[in-house]
């Protein structure tokens, strides 16, 4: 069986009885996946035989520092790069390869960006994984739509047999890709939160009749209570939020709509922020990829802790960048505000949709960007929760909505102070 077709049905049949069975297959997955990596991959070689806690904890800088060493084909990150920018600028993404790998490029949004390799294996994996997990049939005829700021060789692996494949180039101006997703009629649209509002706000009035996919999946980027209503009452279909990003395909929604870790992929551990232990970044190991080893990943994201007893384990959200918690105050005495707490306190206090962003200046000013009619009540609404922490008073200033573009993430909370 050829490896997508056996990763779809592991991805889309198998069933794990508890969280145990789970993580004692994980373990012996993690085993094996250390072993082949200490033996092919330079960086790593030294930590042959040690357990996962003795292996670095690793994060954008150093990945792309090491990276000639951690990679286990001998690629150069020098010729990765020019390879990838080349491709972004030119939009020739088929282009996107050396020496038979995928090379991809981040979005830079934590001030870096980073190289993703994938070679013809791992696509495969890659393919069988996001359909078994997310394609909503199996006896119809597909149409996927990607609404996403970058295409490449590694999402076309996903077009196979009854499967249709489009790529929206956010690229272009917002009427001429969403008038081609109108034409396309995709049954299944993944996209940013952003340019889902823009097919939401937009679909149907270019001259094409308005989309209506079956299923909806939001991704690369935080899908806030707003902005999901917004594309909830736009469209019909389900929808469903991934969490995927250049360090891989990491969590998914299930047919209850709950957000769990992919654990069958990828192993999680905890880097708590709070001392209530609410709030936590993850520190990722991919027990699949072995091109570029992801081992200890710790990524920038802010995860809302949940509890149940299923056997992947849940995600309350995911709740924005641990660089845009907000921080009021001096050093020795500030309050660090989580920016799912910032989502909240809008959601409540403003019943219909507002568009905004709350953005940091300095330690005690904080900028409101919305409509002037909405400055008030989300001025209020950040000063109850600024109170309800114990925080100081901080100064508000004000300016219109932002101007979003769907070929830069959409943050609603900003923190460009550097402390």
């Amino acid at each position: 069986m050829i490896p997508l077709l056996r990763q779809f049905a592991f991805a889309r049949y198998h069933r794990f009885a508890s969280r145990e069975q789970l993580l004692s297959w994980q373990n012996r997955q993690l085993e094996r996946h250390l072993k082949w990596v200490c033996e092919h991959s330079p960086f790593y070689q030294s930590l042959r035989n040690q357990p996962l806690a003795a292996f670095p904890v690793m994060n954008k800088a150093l990945m792309m520092a090491h990276l000639d060493a951690i990679n286990t084909r001998g690629l150069k990150t020098e010729q990765l790069m020019s390879v990838a920018l080349n491709a972004e600028q030119s939009r020739r993404f088929e282009q996107s390869v050396v020496n038979g790998v995928t090379v991809g490029l981040s979005s830079g949004t934590s001030g870096q960006r980073g190289l993703f390799l994938a070679d013809p294996y791992e696509k495969q994996l890659w393919a069988g994984n996001i359909l078994g997990k997310l394609l909503p049939g199996l006896w119809q005829k597909h149409r996927i739509a990607l609404a996403l700021r970058a295409n490449s060789p590694l999402y076309k692996s996903v077009a196979k047999g009854p499967i249709q494949f489009f790529y929206a180039d956010l690229n272009q101006p917002h009427d001429v890709w969403i008038r081609a997703l109108d034409r396309f009629q995709p049954t299944l649209l993944i996209g940013s939160a952003q340019a889902l509002q823009f097919c939401a706000m937009y679909s149907g009035t270019f001259g094409e009749p308005k989309m209506s996919p079956a299923r909806i999946i939001s991704g690369a980027e935080v899908l806030t209570p707003v902005d999901r209503a917004l594309i909830e009452q736009a469209f019909s279909g389900e929808l469903h939020e991934v969490y995927q990003c250049t360090e891989g395909f990491l969590a998914c929604t299930d047919a209850q709509k709950q957000m769990r870790w992919n654990q069958d992929i990828v192993h999680i551990e905890k880097h708590w922020l709070n001392p209530e232990k609410t709030h936590y970044s993850p520190i990722i190991t991919d027990f699949r990829r072995r091109t570029q080893p992801i081992i200890r990943y710790q990524l920038d994201d802010v995860i809302a802790a949940q509890h149940d007893d299923a056997p992947f384990e849940p995600l309350g959200a995911i709740a924005g960048r641990c660089g845009d918690c907000l921080r009021i105050g001096e050093e020795r005495a500030q309050t660090v505000i989580l920016p799912d707490l910032i989502y909240r306190a809008v959601t409540l206090a403003i019943a219909e949709r507002v568009d905004y962003r709350i953005t940091q200046t300095s330690s005690q000013c904080l900028t409101i960007e919305a409509l002037p009619s909405f400055h008030d009540r989300i001025r209020d609404a950040l000063s109850g929760l600024l109170q309800n922490l114990g925080a100081g008073a901080v100064r508000f200033e004000y300016a219109p909505p932002p101007d979003w573009n769907p070929m830069n993430k959409q943050r609603r909370v900003v923190n460009l102070c550097e402390f």
